[in-house]
């Protein structure tokens, strides 16, 4: 198993630890929720003969979701008693949004799927609603792992602590 004092040789020959791996990701997450949370979209781009192409710009509150995700696995061997209490509470709060929302969509249908296979402006709606309350729930979970992070000195600075 990975801890902070594990050394890992990257492309360029630099070796960093599990613990710079963790910061690096959570920089990543923190810079994400510096942006604009919107919905993902497809947006036409004319090139010089007119000719059209679409391009899908990205939903950005499932960027952050997903980022925020992948720190939460990265630090699983780290998490002490409350964050695996949070991330619990994490997982059965995302579990009753999804539900709640398969189970009032008017599509049949097992997963969430993409805004395009809802038609009907209710089942729009309630994948907005879904959606926002989605990323309320990733930014429970980060807030818990910041806090796990706190816990465990990786904000140490130069001998000083994170409080």
């Amino acid at each position: 198993m990975l801890d902070e004092e594990t050394e890992i040789m990257i492309s360029n020959d630099k070796a960093i630890t599990f613990k710079d791996i963790c910061m690096i990701q959570f920089k990543k997450v923190t810079m994400l929720a510096n942006t604009e949370f919107r919905g993902g979209f497809y947006n036409v781009i004319y090139d010089k003969n007119g000719k059209p192409t679409e391009q899908y710009i990205p939903d950005t509150r499932e960027v952050f979701n997903n980022s925020v995700y992948s720190l939460a696995l990265l630090l699983i061997p780290k998490f002490d008693n409350k964050m695996k209490e949070a991330f619990t509470k994490f997982r059965e709060k995302n579990r009753e949004n999804k539900k709640k929302f398969i189970d009032e969509s008017s599509i049949d249908e097992e997963v969430v799927l993409g805004e395009a296979f809802y038609e009907n402006i209710k089942d729009k709606i309630l994948l907005e609603t879904y959606k926002e309350k989605k990323l309320l729930i990733y930014q429970y979970l980060f807030k818990e792992l910041s806090k796990l992070l706190a816990r465990q000195n990786y904000f140490e600075f130069t001998g000083g602590t994170y409080e």
